[in-house]
């Protein structure tokens, strides 16, 4: 049995690394949790403020690089300037774009009191659509409030937020809500519905939300309506700002909740259901955050597998508990408010332990690579039945909900199938026979894509569109471009190349610290690669229709006359003013590409399950031969050494849009 294999033992520290033995949790762990368990670790957490640097700290610091700056400005008339364009960026007159920038750069940690406009308070009845906005685009898939508290305290004037205890974060948390709000709307709902520009008002709140988290000194909080405040804030702050702000500030919010023993499932013990509830929703929320952070920049999460013994939030709705209640509460059997975010938080968890390992356990295995393989598609395999069995069996894909919920649980799931046979971790074991024979893995790397593509264009997912643009699949996008680099011909190539390039453009636009970041860089590289080869087998495919098209002495339509009604080139071959016909130049997405076509369906997973499954016990091979297969490892492989800077010569010697390639291509 998988679970009789685990190692529970916490590691010595929190730093982890890519590269680990394939020991993984199935999702009884998870019911474990859910049921009380309690890992092997020390129950003694560090608290206490004086442990943490507080606002004294970032002050003296504010203040020591000011003078250091003015000693090193060259010229004090610069400085000054400096000084007027700041002002202005901040003044009620700049523009829109200068205010954004501003808030962009405001450095609230290192200054956390600097000056921005008075006005930041939404009046009572932007206060009311915010909220009802707040409730209608984030609150379903960022379920950390608690929905008839909300309603009470913005839009019924009551003092107090039941589900946010502490007075001094509340400020922040109505303005990080407004905030979550703005970032959710187009510009154009922004202006119907609040009056504003969007940009203003993204500048406005964000500004709003970093003073009202220092006046709260939220570095030494114990207030769950302060944190609160900070998690919505770092997840809607990724809208906008793709620099290392929320992945920083990340492990800030991590350290702050360890502090308030969120961690720990015992530590609300002697608190009413509701709050016990409360303290889930935002450990686990956190814990969320903490692994998008990390896989923005590939870099190792904060918190750990085997480092906390919170219990996963009920599934039930948010009416099914009230602040003043001391009974327990039942868990539903169906959709429920908590659905979305359950299935986030277990695969994401999953997820987490197939792609870390502790630093001690560097170079250990318990099995044979064959038996790790296994161990590893076992645990996917039951995990994703897991999931279909309590969560996805009971979605009516005609709510709009519903099918979005369905899309994302798809996408994530593939994604956890991509890293167990295409691993962001340099092989142990360079045989390639130790390697599993996978059923499909462009295909299923293209499934990805499209279904990202629709949910960013469909306007059944219109609500939720912020939430896919703070999550870039580049993953998927390496894996796709990879594989396109050796398969060049057949319908799954036509759909991958119709789907790569839309979904390619927007994920540059979107992914971390942009187009020029560690994680952009290697994967530009290789579309660079892929699309020489797609030029090379399109030239080769033109000319040898265009040869084949005159022995046959075939006729090429006159225009008017094509089979498509566009009267475009067929197969390449265009015909001159004086009536000869020519090779036409392909372009690198192909003649005549496919349209994207929506495909409203879920995936279908028991196609590919089945295959998984005898993939280990059989010869069953993929669409490719074993000598395509091995190249396309290799591909892989290289590219994981380019993507760690392991071949940093390669990297800076490779030219990001030219026709050169590295030599190990």
């Amino acid at each position: 049995m998988l679970s009789q294999s685990l190692d529970r033992n916490p590691p010595a520290n929190a730093e982890e690394t890519f590269t680990r033995p394939f020991t993984v949790h199935r999702h009884e762990d998870l019911e474990e949790s859910r049921n009380g368990a309690t890992a092997s670790r020390s129950q003694n957490p560090v608290s206490g403020p004086n442990r943490y640097i507080g606002t004294s700290f970032w002050t003296t610091l504010g203040e020591e690089i000011t003078g250091l700056k003015e000693v090193m400005d060259a010229s004090s008339d610069e400085e000054e300037e400096l000084r007027n364009l700041q002002s202005a960026a901040l003044s009620p007159s700049s523009s829109a774009l200068n205010r954004l920038r501003q808030a962009n750069d405001s450095g609230f940690i290192i200054s956390p009191m600097l000056t921005v406009e008075d006005h930041l308070d939404p009046t009572s009845h932007q206060l009311y659509t915010f909220c009802e906005i707040y409730l209608t685009n984030i609150d379903p898939v960022f379920k950390i409030l608690h929905v008839p508290s909300l309603r009470k305290c913005l839009q019924e004037g009551e003092a107090g937020l039941d589900c946010s205890p502490g007075p001094r974060g509340l400020k922040a948390l109505k303005l990080a809500i407004c905030y979550a709000a703005t970032v959710s709307m187009t510009d154009g709902e922004c202006r119907h519905r609040i009056g504003e520009d969007r940009v203003v008002l993204m500048a406005k709140y964000r500004a709003g939300v970093e003073r009202a988290l220092a006046e709260a000194d939220f570095v030494n909080t114990v207030e769950m309506s302060t944190l609160q405040a900070l998690t919505i804030f770092l997840a809607s702050v990724r809208v906008s700002d793709t620099r290392r702000l929320m992945w920083t500030l990340t492990s800030l919010a991590v350290r702050i909740a360890q502090a308030m023993n969120l961690h720990h499932e015992r530590s609300s013990s002697f608190l009413r259901p509701f709050g016990r509830e409360m303290r889930r929703r935002l450990w686990w929320q956190i814990c969320l955050l903490d692994s998008h952070a990390a896989e923005d920049r590939a870099t190792n999460p904060v918190i750990f597998a085997d480092s906390f013994s919170t219990r996963l939030p009920l599934q039930i709705n948010d009416e099914d508990i009230r602040v003043d209640s001391h009974e327990e509460v039942e868990e539903r059997q169906g959709f429920t408010d908590m659905t979305f975010s359950l299935i986030c938080y277990e695969i994401t968890d999953t997820t987490r332990q197939l792609n870390y390992v502790p630093v001690r356990n560097l170079g250990q295995c318990q099995f044979g690579f064959h038996e790790n393989w296994t161990c590893r598609i076992d645990a996917v395999i039951s995990l994703q039945r897991h999931i279909e069995e309590n969560h996805l069996r009971h979605l009516n894909l005609a709510r709009p909900f519903h099918w979005a919920t369905r899309m994302v649980a798809d996408i994530i799931t593939a994604i956890m199938w991509l890293i167990v046979y295409r691993p962001l971790q340099q092989r142990l074991n360079n045989n390639f026979s130790s390697r599993p024979v996978d059923p499909d893995i462009l295909s299923l790397s293209v499934v990805v894509l499209e279904k990202v593509h629709q949910l960013n264009t469909d306007p059944a997912a219109s609500p939720y569109r912020w939430l896919s643009h703070t999550y870039v699949q580049w993953h998927a996008l390496a894996v796709t471009v990879a594989e396109l680099c050796v398969r060049t011909e057949g319908s799954l190539v036509e759909r991958a190349w119709a789907v790569l390039i839309p979904v390619f453009r927007q994920a540059s636009q979107h992914v971390a610290d942009s187009d020029g970041g560690m994680i952009w860089r290697p994967i530009k590289k290789l579309m660079s690669k892929a699309r020489g080869l797609r030029k090379e087998h399109l030239d080769l495919r033109s000319a040898t229709d265009d040869s084949s098209a005159r022995m046959a002495n075939w006729s090429v339509p006159e225009h008017g006359d094509h089979p498509d009604g566009a009267g475009g080139p067929v197969f390449g071959i265009v015909r001159d003013a004086q009536g000869a016909n020519h090779h036409a130049a392909p372009s690198v997405e192909g003649p005549r590409m496919p349209p994207l076509t929506p495909n409203s369906a879920p995936f279908d997973w028991n196609t590919w399950l089945a295959a998984a499954s005898t993939s280990m016990e059989s010869s069953l091979q993929s669409q490719y031969n074993n000598e395509t297969a091995q190249q396309a490892w290799t591909n892989w492989d290289n590219f994981v050494t380019v993507f760690q800077g392991q071949d940093e010569g390669v990297i800076d010697g490779l030219n990001d849009e030219g026709p050169e390639y590295p030599s190990f291509w």
